[in-house]
Formats: C-alpha cells, structure tokens, sequence
C-alpha cells in the first residue's frame, strides 16, 4: 500500500466530516431557553430556577426561562414541538405530557415521536392537603365528611390532565363525591384553597411546601408509597387505608424530534453534572424533589410506562377531554 497515493483521495472526504464534527464542539453558541408549562411558583418553574445557574456554569451560555402555562401543558409541549431542533429550546416535560396522550383525543404533537428525550431529572410526591377550616386531621376523617355530605367538598386541580385533576380515583376508591375545581396552574388552585374558596387539593409537594409548613394548609397524605423526607409525620394513602392510590410525579428536559444525537449527549452530560452537584441536591431535596439523573432512553422510558400506566386509570374512568 503506498500511502501517498490514498492522500489526495482521502483530501475531498474530510472536508465533508468537518462541519458536523464543527457543528457539535460550537454549541452550544448562543443562550439556551427552557420552556416552562406552568406559571412562576409551580413546581416546574421551580425546578427550572433552581437548575438554571448551575447548567450555565456547565455550558458556558445563559440559561432563560419562558412560562407558557395553560392548556393542561399542552401549550408549552407544541411550542417546543414545533421549535427548530437545535438544541436551543427545551421543554421542561412532566408526566403531564404522558397523561394527555390518553386524556386528549386530539393533540398536535405525540409524547413519544415529537421529542427527543434529556434527562429525568426528578421524582417528587404528591400531596393531598386542605384549608385548615375543613374538619379533617386524615385521609378517613374527610372520607367521612365525603360521604355525609355528598358534593359539598371541592378539590383544587392545578390543570386539566394533571395528577391533581386524576383525583377522581380518590373518588372512585373510597365511593365519595366531590367537586373537582381546575385552574391553570398550580399558584391560583393554592390560593383559592388558602382562601377557603375551594377545601382541598392534590399537588406537587414543592409549592404547597411553604404553606403546610405555616399552618395554612393541613397535609393529610402524601401519593409516594413511602412517606416523604420533606413531611415526615404525613402518612401516606396506603398507610390510611386506600393501597392502590399510590403514584409520583416526574419532571425531566426533552428537545424537539431531530435534534442531533451530539448535542443530546452534551445536554445529558451537561444536566448530570449539575445533578450531580451536592448543594443542588441538597436543595433539590429540600423541595421534596428526588433527584433522578440517566441515559435519555432512561427518560423515554418513564414517558413510555407513563403512557401505558396513565392510559389504564383514563380508560378505566372514562375520562376525556376534547
């Protein structure tokens, strides 16, 4: 093999290798936007904030954040859907984007085709907590109030599609009849429940935090099927006699479909690192945030069995929305 004679030939082919190799080691170049689909003060807005500085360290380029709250998520998920696949808008997903692949019959992006999954960055509880003004230190003890009084209770939802909205399966396991009050994020629902304008409320433990711990709202359990570090003395609904009413939230970063498998993995790495760090951790955790972390196929699966598993509770409750 004489060597100098495969040099000319090799010459054209690195010119075409270059500007994808380019490509990967600029970005990122510019500042990278997270959508949010809730208002400031929701749980996902929360972990966005929290994360921001450290990923920017990590990546050398600011991190903004733009609130697109309403649609039960949905509006936020198409905006980023539809966003050039760069690497320069990402959505903070929830299991909201799982549970409205079942709840919606018509949605202009599909969970599982339209993203090109990050990272899962948290799990997190739910909590069920009311106005202090409701008579009840337990699940059971509004259970009881439930049933004697059959429609005069009413339970914030923080959105269509929510966990919180799915509380018809408290419903329908203990055979009580409340009213369900939907908002568009979680701020409005809390303040209505602070404001005795709606009794309870079933949400992310982050934003309810703050009030529990002042005594504006009593937590009588938590969905997690063991009891939370952030609330330590709140039982959890298995433990209060209801088994099958056991769940977590999730929340992790997803790109718009097509996004190139290089800035993926910078982005992965990039999001690791930062969960990775022990001052984020700690206050991550002081949120009752669980951080996660992993491979984006770790993360497609959790969408995946979240479909599957959100999709069961939908059918079985003959829950749909237009």
């Amino acid at each position: 093999m004489h060597l100098p004679r495969l040099i000319p030939l090799l010459v054209p082919f690195a010119g075409l290798i270059a500007p994808a190799a380019g490509h990967a080691q600029t970005y990122p170049s510019k500042p990278i936007q997270i959508v949010v689909p809730a208002a400031p003060g929701g749980s996902p807005d929360i972990l966005a904030r929290l994360l921001a500085p450290s990923l920017a360290a990590q990546l050398g380029q600011p991190i903004t954040i733009e609130n697109r709250p309403g649609g039960a998520g949905n509006i936020a998920s198409q905006h980023v859907a539809r966003a050039a696949p760069d690497g320069y808008t990402l959505l903070l997903a929830t299991d909201i984007i799982s549970i409205n692949q079942s709840l919606f019959t018509k949605l202009p992006f599909d969970a599982r085709t339209s993203f090109a999954p990050i990272v899962h960055a948290i799990s997190s509880p739910q909590v069920f907590a009311v106005n202090p003004a409701v008579p009840a230190r337990s699940v059971q003890e509004f259970l009881k109030l439930a049933k004697a009084a059959p429609g005069k209770y009413s339970l914030a939802s923080p959105a269509i599609g929510t966990t919180g909205q799915l509380g018809v399966l408290l419903q329908s396991q203990a055979a009580i009849e409340v009213k369900p009050v939907v908002y568009r994020s979680a701020q409005p629902a809390l303040t209505d429940v602070l404001g005795a304008h709606a009794d309870g409320i079933i949400v992310t433990i982050a934003p309810a935090l703050p009030f529990i711990r002042e005594g504006r709202l009593r937590a009588l359990a938590v969905s997690t099927a063991r009891r939370s570090a952030a609330l330590p003395d709140v039982p959890t609904f298995a433990e209060q006699g209801l088994p099958d009413f056991v769940f977590d939230s999730w929340q992790g970063f997803v790109a718009p479909a097509g996004t190139s498998p290089e800035i993926i993995d910078r982005l992965n790495r990039a999001f690791n690192a930062v969960l990775r760090e022990p001052e984020i951790r700690r206050q991550l955790q002081a949120q009752a945030f669980d951080p996660a972390g992993g491979s984006p196929d770790a993360l497609r699966k959790v969408i995946d069995d979240g479909i599957v598993n959100w999709g069961k509770v939908i059918r079985a409750h003959d829950i749909r929305v237009e």
